[in-house]
């Protein structure tokens, strides 16, 4: 299997037994934490594939990859918190210890999902959580994108929530269908600008990045297809660096519609994730004025070409602590300013992934990262 490597082989484990569920409330993190056989320190703490960021109120959350199921973890996904903008991010709660009925049916995965994402519609207040169920074993993954809702809303904002599947996948791959490894991973959605401003449209993938246009209520595909080649329902987007059919492995997209420019902006990662210090993933860039492209880069390549313009890689200098930065979100602060999200491998923890943040700025028509980084491990901004 290409993605995920090195990471991810620490989830081949058995599955474990589920815990019992407060049936107001997913459970506590810090007390899966705590009552885990072996000690768990602050220090190693790890946040990995971070969805973006949702501010309510005068708090924050971010929804992140679950951990290998053994020593009494047995979290699907993890929510961490914090005071808006603060530099502090806390274990929030611990989703799927009771793993949704169709994951059995459709994968055989053990229960740690990953690469969650959060939207929250600001017209209805909905907040709506997507994420990824993989095979681990397999050199032909099936793969597949779950939707979830809290049962009581945002009342229980950020850490009191309970979190309920909603009892179908959105979309499955099955792997053994494509001689080229094809993965519904990393989904993330966008909603459009100009005469598709009313649209919710959703981006995923591994190994080619596609697209389709979701139900705004449902979240949903719109006429409820699941991903094919040939439904016109849906639209490649991306491949990885490479030419002449022999192209290199991308995922983690993230589309941001610019009202101001009129573009979509296609960001995606290049390179080898999940090897902490020795990680390789750097962020590429196109864009479009079509939600379902073609996305080009600077150069006037397409992303399905292998174009990608260099956005974000590791730092240098005094940044050199931020290693393979990878799975970009955005938000925006009280000024209206938006600002990036990304995990990255921390140089000055072995490689522990965390999240970090740095502002945007935008030039000539293309977003680009400011050098200066907001937030990322205490005591490393």
């Amino acid at each position: 299997m290409v993605f995920r490597n090195l990471f991810w082989q620490l989830s081949l484990l058995f599955f474990a037994p589920s815990a019992v569920i407060n049936a107001q409330s997913d459970a506590s993190l810090q007390q899966v934490y705590d009552e885990m056989s072996v000690e768990l320190d602050p220090s190693d703490y790890t946040i990995h594939d971070p969805s973006r960021i949702i501010t309510i109120g005068g708090k924050q959350m971010i929804a992140v990859t679950g951990k290998a199921q053994e020593d009494g973890y047995n979290c699907g996904l993890e929510t961490w918190w914090r005071e808006t903008g603060s530099n502090s991010w806390q274990p929030g709660q611990c989703l799927f210890q009771t793993k949704p009925g169709w994951v059995a049916e459709e994968t055989d995965n053990d229960g740690a999902y990953w690469a969650p994402e959060l939207d929250l519609d600001e017209t209805t207040g909905q907040l709506t959580l997507l994420y990824s169920v993989s095979e681990f074993d397999s050199d032909e993954p099936n793969t597949c994108v779950g939707i979830a809702r809290p049962q009581n809303g945002v009342s229980g904002f950020p850490d009191n929530m309970k979190w309920e599947d909603q009892g179908k996948p959105m979309t499955c791959i099955i792997g053994e269908d494509y001689e080229v490894e094809r993965s519904a991973i990393d989904p993330s959605v966008f909603r459009g600008i100009g005469e598709d401003e009313n649209k919710l449209y959703l981006v995923t993938g591994g190994g080619h990045i596609i697209g389709t246009e979701l139900d705004p209520n449902t979240y949903y595909q719109i006429n409820d297809n699941w991903f094919e080649t040939d439904d016109n329902d849906w639209t490649e987007l991306a491949r990885g660096p490479g030419d002449n059919n022999d192209f290199g492995w991308v995922e983690a997209a993230y589309i941001l519609a610019n009202e101001d420019t009129g573009y979509y902006y296609l960001f995606v990662n290049w390179g080898a994730c999940c090897n902490g210090i020795d990680s390789t993933y750097e962020i590429r860039v196109g864009r479009s004025q079509n939600p379902m492209g073609p996305y080009v880069d600077k150069k006037g390549r397409n992303m399905m070409d292998g174009g990608g313009s260099l956005f974000l890689r590791s730092g240098t200098g005094d940044q050199d602590y931020l290693i393979g930065p990878g799975h970009l979100g955005t938000w925006k602060n009280p000024q209206g300013r938006t600002i990036l999200s990304f995990h990255y491998y921390d140089g000055n923890r072995d490689g522990n992934s965390w999240i970090a943040e740095k502002r945007l700025r935008w030039k000539n028509g293309w977003p680009k990262a400011k050098k200066r980084v907001l937030t990322a491990f205490p005591g490393e901004d």
